[in-house]
């Protein structure tokens, strides 16, 4: 690992970082001093990961520009995509299916849709971590209501609820469910 410099983590995070060493010995992405990445983890150089963000061993795949928000959790075999934004506290395993979005609502926060066998359908959006749809469509009507923002919301959901992509992940895993 190289020196450790401050880095403004999505142009308004300030903390320390360092520029990660692939285990191939090329120069990786930033990572915050407080991410914990496992060392066999190859980062590409523009991909940032964020402070208290886990990255675990295995054949985790980070695509060239993906940004890995606060707190967020990558497990083993999970593969996350060019340019991709994985949301702050997100977590996300192999097998999961991840949708983002954003900037979304009067925050601009980017909104993280992650669906796995286990838990469900799970949302990130600004300071709402882990939460169900119904849990997030309540706080859409309560603080967002008839308004611009209200709607952007309504038409994530829906859009989520129905991609195909999420559909093929649900069979996916009532067929290994079956096999097994």
């Amino acid at each position: 690992m190289s020196d450790i410099f401050k880095h403004l983590f999505g142009g308004w995070r300030e903390a320390d970082a360092r520029r990660w060493k692939n285990p191939d010995g090329s120069e990786g992405g930033i990572v915050a001093i407080s991410a914990n990445v496992d060392p066999s983890v190859t980062l590409p150089a523009d991909v940032v990961v964020w402070p208290d963000a886990k990255i675990m061993k295995g054949v985790a795949s980070i695509g060239y520009g993906a940004s890995i928000g606060y707190g967020a959790s990558i497990g083993d075999g999970a593969s996350i995509g060019y340019g991709a934004s994985i949301g702050d506290g997100a977590r996300y395993d192999d097998g999961d299916w991840l949708f983002v979005a954003g900037p979304q609502g009067s925050r601009n926060a980017w909104a993280t849709a992650v669906w796995s066998p286990k838990h469900g359908l799970r949302w990130w959006v600004g300071c709402q971590h882990g939460i169900t749809t119904e849990t997030l469509r309540k706080r859409v009507e309560r603080e967002h209501g008839a308004s611009d923002h209200g709607d952007d919301y309504r038409h994530l959901i829906n859009t989520v609820e129905h991609h195909p992509g999420l559909a093929r992940a649900m069979a996916a895993a009532s067929a290994k469910q079956a096999a097994e």
